[in-house]
């Protein structure tokens, strides 16, 4: 093969190039490997066994290995927060959404970490975070123990975003710590509230029938995902045993400092993109607008179509927008 070297690119930089973009076809045939792995495992222990459990953790696996991510815990307070770290560069913080999970933004990484250190935080009172249900849950305690565990972390300066939720709580903490934060994300946030509407409102039914899972489904995606039967039912046992304890954080986010961020955010003037689905059902495009409006030197990027969760619905996509905006 010849290889033709641009007048405005030495030999050096050329071959270099070269070298890179075959790093990147073998990590990408690498990545379809685990993935073909992944669908077998999930096929053996759903198909077969019926282990729900397992086929999650499968799944997981495969994502972490396609992002270059590696699970690590870290103790605040006594509670045990898990983290998945990978990649080098600057840091870039993604906080998942309630009811989520840390493995929220793992499709998404697996486009951000040869470019970005990122890190993937559990939330109190989610996921595998540790459980105490007599501990306080509102947004501002949230900031805190993250405050926490970003000097521990040793992080002075860091991009910071997250999904719902976890957006609510980033841009509560760029509002305390405005001199950490060098830019936000929000995608699909709470933290705002419009007329006739109440965030973190009770839910007086809990997701009981593969019925209730579906209809739930349809509010998060415009296109639902297909869940198997056995790993359906898995995760409406999980809803159901949570039920009362995301009353009880709902109720404590409603109660606590930090609840409505109305008339605060403009305070944060360094860049923020709002990232939206235009079909969000669990929090609707006017929020973003209004959080748009209000931040003065944001810009807004609406998917149409598009739900509550682009980083699920759109991992690649996500992921090449949030680059854009940091690369600016």
């Amino acid at each position: 093969m010849t290889v033709q070297f641009s007048d405005r690119m030495d030999p050096d930089t050329e071959l270099v190039n070269l070298h890179k973009n075959k790093r990147t076809l073998m990590k990408r045939i690498g990545i379809s490997t685990v993935l073909v792995f992944a669908i077998v495992g999930i096929a053996l222990g759903v198909v077969y066994h019926g282990y729900p459990q397992a086929a999650l953790k499968v799944i997981n696996i495969a994502y972490e290995r396609q992002a270059g991510v590696e699970l690590k815990s870290m103790e605040i307070d006594g509670y045990e927060i898990p983290y998945y770290e990978g990649g080098e560069g600057e840091t870039l913080v993604l906080i998942h959404g309630f009811g989520d999970s840390m493995v929220s933004f793992l499709q998404t990484s697996a486009f951000l970490t040869e470019k970005y250190r990122v890190i993937l935080p559990g939330v109190l009172g989610f996921g595998e975070t540790s459980k105490a249900m007599d501990r306080d849950h509102s947004i501002r305690t949230q900031v805190e123990t993250f405050h926490k565990f970003f000097q521990k972390l040793g992080l002075k300066e860091f991009y910071l975003g997250g999904n719902s939720m976890g957006g609510h709580i980033s841009a509560a903490y760029a509002l305390r710590y405005p001199n950490e934060i060098k830019r936000l994300i929000l995608l699909n946030a709470a933290g705002l509230r419009l007329p006739g509407e109440l965030p973190y409102s009770h839910s007086e039914e809990s997701i009981e029938t593969e019925a209730d899972f579906d209809k739930y489904l349809g509010k998060v995606f415009v296109k639902k995902p297909w869940v198997p039967g056995p790993l359906k039912f898995y995760l409406i046992e999980k809803w159901k045993e949570n039920h009362d304890s995301y009353n009880l954080i709902k109720e404590q986010i409603r109660r606590g400092q930090d609840y409505l961020l109305n008339g605060r955010v403009s305070a944060f003037t360094k860049k923020t993109l709002v990232l939206w689905g235009r079909q969000d059902k669990i929090v609707r495009l006017a929020i973003g607008e209004a959080y748009h409006k209000e931040l003065p030197n944001s810009q807004m990027e609406i998917y149409d179509p598009g739900g509550h969760s682009p980083q699920y619905e759109f991992p690649e996509r996500t992921a090449k927008t949030i680059l854009q905006f940091l690369e600016e």
